[in-house]
């Protein structure tokens, strides 16, 4: 099946808005236009076959002069494609090539309106001279006949500065449509995704403010969903759907593993049952919003990739009828410009980790590094380094003055002004339940201490 169906296939059945399509790859029109650009060739005397020739000779020679090249000059607003040739000074041939009549014919009406164009001392429409040659041989001018191409050859001929390599551009014009509608379809793209990368951002920061109220647990303490919506994030967190984050593979994933992973992070939120946890309607509503917008970003990365899968399939048929290999410039060209090769979920991610799952602290980010519980009453030594009060007194008693995270010596000097206020009044905010637990652990530990064993449970009768 050929991909030009498939491609209209997928954005029928996608069931993508319709500025998304609109904003597509035009692959039908871009076809079209690979014809024209043929034609043009073919007219020149520039089968694939021979330009192909050329590359073969590049490849199997030592020489570090390529015989052509095919570059884009500019910026995606204003940009030239330049097919380029190196001939020999001697015979004004492409180097190491063997060439049908027709374009080396071609060829020799270039290098001759080049050495005109010189010899009226301008910059060379058609060409231009190494940076190693110089201008000398305008005396030839002096005796040239009515004959300018005759001329010229005697010119060409006769100077032996000429016989160094010397580059001549091919002004092509069909190619230069093809791509200019290529850059417009991806810069329509790009601005697509800029819409969209707002409106989710949006999207976010209502959120983020809709889960802070319905898990403040100060203004509604009996109905606030704050453990749920942190388990929630948790697990949205560890599902890690859009990307990896582990140290082995930070990659961006694609549809087909973001699906997987989504697919994975419902299932998780089933099995635990903490639809039914939410007291709030609220929060139901919320937690709707939240995975539509995971949904919506998932469409936005089938959709990007869908395109970009569109635009290499058409420069590779591009290459294949043209031999031009305009893929191996063309994605450098457009890449320092285009935010289609970032990705919008990588983007939009951010914002999630940034303004949405912090709204509600993870308990991981607030435990004692020495005995992984939460860090009640939280100690901030000299070094900034934050323990409990009761592993405090420990490594006091214990004559332990070095900090364990950094060794400096900070321990035995800490006292009752080394207590943080504002993080005892976050952890009291966000983590009642195992701030309770702790102060429980820490008066059983100080009653051991004291009596030598646990009085919490004795009772006065």
């Amino acid at each position: 099946m050929k991909f030009s169906h498939t491609f209209d296939t997928a954005l029928k059945e996608g069931e993508y808005p319709t500025p998304w399509v609109e904003s597509a790859i035009s692959y039908r029109q871009l076809k079209k236009c690979i014809k024209d650009v043929q034609k043009e060739l073919s007219g020149l005397g520039l089968e694939p076959e021979t330009i192909r020739s050329l590359w073969r000779s590049l490849s199997a020679s030592d020489s570090t002069t390529a015989p052509l090249r095919y570059t884009f000059a500019g910026d995606k607003a204003h940009f030239k494609t330049k097919l380029i040739f190196t001939v020999d000074g001697g015979d004004k041939m492409p180097l190491d090539a063997s060439l049908a009549p027709e374009t080396r014919a071609f060829l020799r009406d270039f290098i001759m309106q080049l050495s005109l164009s010189d010899r009226s001392g301008q910059s060379g429409e058609f060409g231009e001279k190494s940076p190693n040659q110089s201008s000398k041989g305008n005396a030839a001018y002096d005796n040239c006949t009515d004959d300018p191409r005759h001329s010229a050859l005697a010119v060409l001929r006769d100077d032996e500065e000429w016989r160094l390599p010397t580059t001549v551009e091919v002004p092509l014009t069909s190619d230069s449509t093809f791509f200019k509608l290529l850059v417009l379809n991806m810069s329509g793209l790009d601005a697509l995704q800029s819409r969209e990368v707002d409106e989710l951002n949006t999207v976010i920061v209502d959120l983020g403010k809709g889960v802070s109220h319905v898990a403040d647990l100060s203004k509604q303490r009996r109905k606030a969903d704050m453990y749920a919506w942190r388990e929630i994030f948790r697990l949205y967190t560890e599902s890690n759907i859009f990307f990896s984050t582990n140290e082995q593979s930070q990659a961006t994933h694609n549809s087909v593993v973001a699906q997987a992973h989504m697919q994975a992070f419902l299932a998780k939120l089933g099995n635990l049952d903490l639809l039914k946890q939410l007291k709030k309607a609220d929060s139901q509503r919320l937690l709707n919003d939240f995975i539509g917008m995971n949904m919506t970003l998932l469409k936005n990365l089938k959709f990007q990739e869908l395109n970009m899968t569109a635009m290499m399939k058409i420069l590779k048929k591009f290459d294949k009828r043209t031999a031009l290999r305009a893929r191996q410039t063309f994605p450098n060209f457009v890449a320092a410009e285009s935010t289609i090769s970032t990705t919008l979920a990588k983007r939009v991610c951010f914002q999630i980790s940034e303004k949405l799952v912090t709204v509600i602290p993870q308990l991981n980010d607030y435990l004692c590094p020495v005995c992984f519980n939460v860090f009640w009453k939280p100690i901030r030594l000299k070094c900034n380094h934050v323990f409990c009060v009761r592993c405090m007194l420990v490594m006091q008693r214990a004559n332990n003055g070095h900090c364990p995270l950094c060794r400096e010596d900070v321990i035995m000097e800490a006292d009752s002004t080394n207590l943080d206020p504002a993080l005892m009044n976050l952890l009291k905010r966000y983590f009642p339940a195992e701030v309770k637990a702790k102060q429980r652990e820490n008066e059983r530990n100080a009653a051991i201490d004291i009596y030598g064993q646990d009085t919490s449970g004795c009772q006065i009768m």
